[in-house]
């Protein structure tokens, strides 16, 4: 099952320089200085889809970072 999923995503792939450009554009325009808090995909401000904006979702996520950043820092891990 794995190969295709893998087949799907090649189909998506991106170069790195095109991976960078949403990013350096949301540090770099103009018209986004003083902005935050949005969603930007290819350049575009785009909405999130409903499950990144369900709270329950975004709770149980919090919570979950919560308890593994203490796990790590109780119980560091060796290198």
């Amino acid at each position: 099952m794995r190969g295709a999923a893998d087949s799907s995503l090649n189909k998506e792939r991106i170069g790195g320089q095109q991976g960078a450009a949403t990013t350096v554009y949301c540090a770099v325009a103009p018209e986004l200085e003083g902005l935050g808090g949005m969603y930007f995909n290819n350049c575009f401000r785009c909405l999130p889809s409903p499950q990144a904006q369900d709270l329950s979702t975004a709770l149980s996520l919090w919570e979950l970072s919560e308890r593994l950043i203490q796990e790590r820092s109780t119980n560091p891990q060796p290198v």
